[in-house]
């Protein structure tokens, strides 16, 4: 298992698409938190776009952005198992190895720590634009400071298992673009449809478990949709759900598309 492992790793480190991945991250992150540092605004004035600077809705403006790391944790999954089929190397990989479900399980644990990577990038340059951009004085520093420790953790933890998400959704769908359009799309547009409709349902989705590991420090466990409030479920309810929705798919692929003829 263990040079299963070195190889996914390998591989990880080697595409192109990582490298773009990361930037990507840091960009983004570093970019809108620009944004919101520079953004007019007027003292004592509270508003959702540009927040009054220093007041707890401007922070989680600015630290918010962080989240990113998590839709592209989905995205480093599936690329690692669908870029195989892409690419054709999954020939050589299921001639190495035969036992598939320990290339899926390999690719489940590298692509949990690849999404914690993601996390880990988004987390450092958040840290650094805060400090330069968002946290102006000593002590509006450390406010963002303890703004930044109640939401790094879960977007960490979210990543990892998105990871998880994205190998697993891969590994049922094999098509990187279907399975990037089927992952990104439910988070984008069908979660927020259902969750609005039935909160009860959209509560156990992707989408909601990462707002409730993104509230592991004690975040208010709600989330507004419209005229509706969805109480989501425990954080580590949502470790276990996201966790679920990996496993399950990664197994449902291997034991049904990863199964077939690969060539």
């Amino acid at each position: 298992m263990s040079r299963l492992l070195r190889a996914e790793v390998s591989k990880l480190r080697t595409v192109w698409s990582t490298w773009v991945l990361l930037g990507v991250t840091a960009v983004v992150v570093g970019g809108i938190m620009t944004l919101v540092g520079f953004a007019p605004h007027r003292r004592g004035v509270t508003d959702l776009l540009f927040p009054a600077r220093g007041t707890a809705v401007w922070f989680d403006s600015a630290l918010s952005v962080m989240t990113i790391a998590i839709d592209l944790a989905l995205v480093l999954g599936v690329i690692m198992t669908t870029g195989e089929f892409r690419h054709k190397t999954v020939t050589p990989t299921f001639l190495v190895e035969p036992r598939r479900g320990r290339v899926v399980a390999s690719k489940l644990v590298v692509g949990g720590g690849g999404g914690l990577v993601v996390a880990a990038v988004a987390g450092a340059v958040g840290l650094v634009f805060g400090f330069a951009v968002v946290g102006g004085g000593i002590g509006t520093a450390g406010r963002m400071l303890t703004e930044y420790r109640h939401v790094w953790p879960g977007v960490a933890a979210a990543s990892v298992l998105f990871g998880l998400y994205g190998v697993g959704l891969g590994a049922l769908l094999k098509n990187q673009a279907v399975s990037l359009a089927v992952g990104l799309g439910a988070s984008a547009v069908v979660e927020p449809i259902v969750t609005a409709a039935l909160p009860s349902v959209g509560r156990w989705l992707p989408g909601q478990a990462a707002q409730a590991l993104e509230s592991v420090t004690a975040r208010p466990q709600a989330s507004g949709f419209g005229t509706s409030v969805v109480h989501l479920v425990p954080w580590w309810a949502g470790a276990l759900v996201l966790l679920g929705y990996g496993v399950v798919l990664a197994t449902a692929g291997t034991l049904t598309t990863v199964r077939g003829d690969v060539t």
